[in-house]
């Protein structure tokens, strides 16, 4: 009986955002209509800079393919400023294994100027991009590593080499990859 061969399960293709639902989710992050003047006591504003807290982190992870994880335990030290902008954060992933990603200089100025905030934990920060994804109107089921998987896709449309896509997701194989 052990040496009958197992079936082997289909291989899934991983789920990301089409660059339309991309845009959707940032329109809908950047929508402030929805904020009330109060929230449990807290003011507007204050409400705003949580919303903002958010966007950041779901653009760096669109914008870097860094893990919920990783995002979350980054550190102001492991962002690279140079001029007042973010050139790259260095990040120790899975297997303890430290690499550098490189950022998009317009996100790079952004996240120059907001790296002093408190993270959020990774069940708000899932509970939070549910309700983002609810107003974008998109029908997919999206999760922060969603957002990873649209990072490699965008890399691939832009003809970026697979090896190249591996390093930067921190992959031990090109099959995961």
């Amino acid at each position: 009986m052990y040496q009958v061969e197992k079936p082997k399960r289909p291989r899934r293709m991983p789920v990301w955002l089409e660059v339309e639902e991309q845009n959707a989710l940032q329109k809908a992050t950047r929508n402030h209509d929805d904020i009330p003047d109060n929230v449990f006591g807290r003011s507007r504003e204050s409400a705003l800079k949580v919303r903002q807290r958010y966007d950041l982190l779901f653009e760096l992870i669109q914008k870097s393919g860094l893990r919920i994880s990783e995002a979350l335990g980054l550190k102001v030290n492991h962002i690279r400023v140079v001029d007042g902008v973010a050139k790259s954060v260095r990040v120790i992933g899975k297997g303890n294994k430290e690499r550098q990603v490189p950022l998009p200089e317009a996100f790079g100025r952004v996240l120059a100027l907001s790296i002093a905030g408190k993270p959020a934990g990774a069940h708000a920060v899932r509970a939070y991009l549910k309700k983002l994804i609810d107003k974008a109107g998109i029908q997919k089921k999206v999760t922060p590593h969603k957002l990873r998987h649209t990072y490699a896709t965008r890399l691939l449309e832009k003809d970026v080499q697979l090896v190249d896509i591996q390093a930067l997701l921190g992959h031990e194989s090109i099959a995961t990859t």
